[in-house]
């Protein structure tokens, strides 16, 4: 199967296509992500266009100083021309490397942004996108692909500019010096033109093809570094390296594609160069030789021949770098195009501080792609401050139900209803501060202890932060002061064991203090006593929030005043623990199984 940026690209592609537009539908889009820096775009193109005009003094120059200053012994007038060339020499210099400058300045700043509007974007998809897109493409579109955009910006973009404006002015001053000669030059940029055209298609696709196999080791890298320790003691790492050495070879490959119709093409329009100049050489030697051209003027033209030549012998490099940007363009393209489908309704509205919290599944149906139906309840209650398990056996639709009601996903069909409202109706910045949902591994940060429960309420104050820890009995991490609660816990709280890290995340829930709380198998590393007892702490400090705790340990939640019995995405028992003792057998069965596994 292929990866789903590889999927968009092809898409982009195809919308490309069918729209016709004078200028690469890329470009167009580069151009709408430039407009703020197009000032530095436009003293660039001043400077290049200067630098071009400056060139055009050391042919002129020559030609003068050959026809007429040498014949007469001029001595004054050939310092004269010594310096206008010096002059033109050091004054195309200037120029250039001011338009370079001005034009790197402009591309990081779009790079800058471009980074930042990514991950503005890639913030607003929903858990979908994340479930099917692997991070290290993530990762991959903030590195390589803006990297390819901004070096067209700050290198390519000039040269090719550099190009257009040194071939327009090039051939004016040709035209001017002599039209016969500029008449026998001119098919030649036409010839070169249809030669690129001829290789358009096939450069772009093999630039796309570099760019997918690239992303694809990207995937596999991501995924084989942050599994690395079970990878070794699985002992696969052959495999993997051997996965890894096919998957570089895959992108050597399109490399090598990728260069060999380059070096064609480049082959290709080196001939028309050759020809080009040899055509010149001919014809403007029979005219000295015949009295219709002075020697000067050949050299000149000659001097000015190669000066258009130059830049357009190194196009096919320009041109299959400039694709290899519109492919990365494509890519950026093709994940900003995505819609979130988790948005604000365009009149949603807040919930109301006073407002109770009461919960209804009304006609509820809920599938994931691989996994269709899998939830389906007709109708359920949960009243505010109510404090309510849901058990059943595996794949029964437990978390599923918990992540409905935190809108993480969209039901299919039916409504899940807070407060008279249908959640896809209330604004999710508040309907996010008042459900918290605590997934079984918790998300923690690279930062400290302090950082960490911080993170939901930024002005809590140390002392409430040493009072949540004591509640989690994590008490011993502040060491009494400050510089405990600095300390460092790694990336994704690499040094604290899981059962320390679903505590501190039950800490930074005490913090953030929602009014409606959803503990997703969260005390499941902890021992069965201690997450029982603090799940009892919870249910007094928070008495007027709504606590929902999906649990396996059925022995853990027996004290709670309802329970939810979930089989198959059903709801098959409601009520306390000795009503469905007397009246569920499968919660009977489920109560029996985790009690002698624990």
């Amino acid at each position: 199967m292929r990866s789903n940026l590889s999927f968009f690209t092809s898409h982009a592609v195809a919308i490309r296509e069918s729209m016709p537009n004078p200028f690469p539908l890329e470009l167009c889009w580069l151009v709408r992500k430039v407009r703020a820096h197009l000032w530095l775009h436009a003293s660039s193109f001043v400077c290049l266009t200067l630098a071009s005009l400056a060139g055009l003094v050391t042919p002129l120059s020559i030609r003068w100083l050959i026809d007429s200053i040498l014949p007469a012994r001029d001595y004054y007038h050939l310092g004269l021309a010594i310096a206008l060339v010096f002059a033109s020499y050091e004054g195309r210099a200037v120029f250039n490397a001011l338009g370079n400058y001005l034009t790197f300045r402009a591309a990081q700043l779009t790079a800058l942004e471009l980074r930042a509007s990514l991950l503005r974007h890639v913030d607003s998809l929903s858990a979908d996108y994340y479930e099917r897109t692997p991070v290290g493409e993530l990762l991959y579109l903030f590195t390589d692909p803006i990297d390819e955009i901004s070096y067209f910006g700050s290198d390519l973009l000039p040269s090719i500019l550099r190009t257009i404006v040194s071939t327009v002015i090039t051939l004016s001053a040709m035209a001017m010096l002599n039209p016969l000669l500029t008449v026998v030059v001119a098919p030649i940029v036409p010839a070169f033109l249809g030669i690129r055209n001829h290789y358009r298609t096939r450069i772009r696709k093999e630039a796309d093809a570099v760019q997918v196999r690239q992303t694809k080791f990207s995937g596999f890298l991501d995924e084989h570094l942050s599994s690395l320790c079970q990878i070794q003691l699985f002992r696969q790492m052959d495999s993997q390296e051997r996965k890894a050495k096919q998957l570089l070879t895959d992108v050597v490959r399109s490399r090598d594609v990728l260069c060999r119709t380059g070096v064609s093409f480049s082959a290709l329009s080196n001939l028309t160069i050759v020809i080009g100049l040899a055509a010149i050489l001919s014809c403007g030697s029979l005219m000295v030789i015949g009295g219709k051209l002075t020697i000067g003027t050949l050299v000149a033209f000659y001097g000015l021949l190669t000066q258009l030549f130059d830049p357009l012998s190194s196009a096919m490099e320009m041109y299959s770098r400039a694709q290899r940007s519109f492919s990365s363009i494509r890519q950026i393209q093709a994940v900003t195009e995505i819609e979130p489908i988790i948005k604000n309704h365009p009149r949603a509205r807040p919930l109301l501080p006073n407002d109770p919290l009461n919960v209804e599944f009304r006609s509820v149906s809920f599938g994931y792609r691989e996994r269709r139906h899998l939830i389906d309840i007709p109708r359920l209650e949960i009243l505010h401050g109510e404090r309510v398990a849901i058990v059943g056996p595996n794949g029964a639709g437990k978390s599923t139900l918990g992540k409905l009601l935190a809108r993480i996903y969209d039901v299919e069909s039916g409504g899940i209803f807070i407060a008279g409202s249908d959640v896809r109706a209330v604004r999710l910045d508040s309907l996010r501060s008042s459900v918290c949902y605590v997934p079984p591994q918790p998300v923690m940060f690279r930062a400290s202890i302090a950082q960490n429960l911080r993170i939901v309420r930024p002005e809590t104050t140390d002392d409430e932060l040493r009072e949540a820890l004591e509640i989690v009995g994590l008490l011993s991490f502040s060491n009494g002061d400050a510089s405990g609660l600095d300390r460092c816990i790694g990336p994704g709280g690499l040094t604290l064991s899981s059962g320390e890290r679903q505590r501190l995340a039950i800490a930074r829930t005490l913090l953030q203090q929602p009014r409606i709380v959803i503990f997703d198998e969260t005390t499941s590393s902890l021992d069965p006593i201690f997450a029982e007892a603090i799940l009892r702490v919870i249910d007094r400090r928070m008495p007027s929030s709504t606590l929902i705790v999906v649990s396996h340990r059925v022995h853990s939640i027996t004290w709670m005043g309802r329970i939810l019995v979930l089989q198959d995405g059903r709801v098959v028992g409601d009520g306390s623990h000795s009503f469905l003792g007397k009246n569920s057998p499968l919660y009977t069965r489920l109560l029996a199984s985790t009690a002698s596994v624990d």
